[in-house]
């Protein structure tokens, strides 16, 4: 569920506010072309995309392969998806980066919801 559903859904949303917040990552780049709004949207989307396959393979990797506690799954988690986020900060030098965070708590939550269910 996580890597279809949940990634697809974030990426969508995220790529809607990434263009209709007005931020050097979207306004006045010479790269646009004149339907701008469409181009950024496919552009976000799919990079957005690819980062929360990842996530989402990551957290899988994590939850499923280690055999420690939750609280260590899920920190070890966190602590993955911060550095990866940080990296994608020190690329872009966005501040907008910073709202990927969320991923990172839905990806958890839904990860304390599939161990719940499955004890």
């Amino acid at each position: 569920m996580n890597l279809w559903i949940v990634s697809l859904v974030l990426s969508l949303l995220y790529s809607v506010l990434l263009i209709s917040v007005n931020n050097s990552l979207v306004s006045g780049t010479p790269y646009v072309s004149d339907p701008g709004g469409a181009v950024v949207f496919v552009l976000f989307f799919l990079i957005l995309y690819v980062f929360h396959l990842v996530l989402s393979l990551l957290s899988y990797a994590v939850t499923k392969n280690a055999e420690w506690m939750l609280t260590k799954k899920l920190f070890l988690f966190n602590v993955i998806g911060l550095a990866l986020i940080g990296i994608v900060y020190f690329i872009l030098k966005e501040a907008i980066v910073f709202f990927l965070i969320s991923s990172l708590v839905i990806f958890s939550m839904i990860s304390i919801l599939n161990h719940r269910r499955n004890c």
